[in-house]
């Protein structure tokens, strides 16, 4: 993990028992059932203009259930991604902004900064169900307020 991000190493450090190469102890209490791969969530970026809409979430939640068969968790670091330079302050606004974004489709808080989903649980599933059903309402309540007057 060491050639990734520094994310994406602390991401290791925060699951594995780094003397093993084991699951961590507490990673593994924390899942339904702990056997499979662990997938990173690394980055997500959407152009600003995009943001605000829950697109976010729906994106992202889709390819997580995509990439993630046969994965025990999908585990992230919640932080600004798009390349900007943010003062400690505004990085710790952003983080705190993208964990409540990452929990409607079921991160939750891990330990030392890093949010784990559990694949093995029904309640993601439910959740980007209920995310893409708000997307679709949005997108029709757009275009009932946008269509073209005859």
């Amino acid at each position: 993990m060491d050639s990734y991000t520094g994310d994406v190493s602390r991401i290791g450090e925060t699951v594995l028992d780094v003397g093993t190469g084991e699951w961590d102890t507490a990673f593994e209490e924390a899942l339904a059932h702990p056997v499979g791969d662990l997938l990173v969530m690394d980055r997500v970026i959407l152009e600003p203009e995009w943001r605000g809409f829950g697109l976010g979430p729906v994106l992202a939640g889709t390819a997580i259930r995509r990439l993630s068969q046969d994965c025990v968790a999908v585990a992230c670091e919640p932080g600004s991604a798009d390349g900007r330079e943010l003062t400690e302050a505004q990085h710790r606004e952003a983080a705190a902004k993208l964990a409540g974004t990452w929990s409607r489709i079921g991160f939750e808080p891990f330990a030392d900064g890093v949010y784990i989903l559990d694949c093995h649980l029904q309640q993601p599933h439910d959740l980007l169900a209920d995310r893409k059903r708000e997307f679709i309402d949005l997108c029709h309540a757009w275009r009932a307020r946008h269509r073209p007057r005859p």
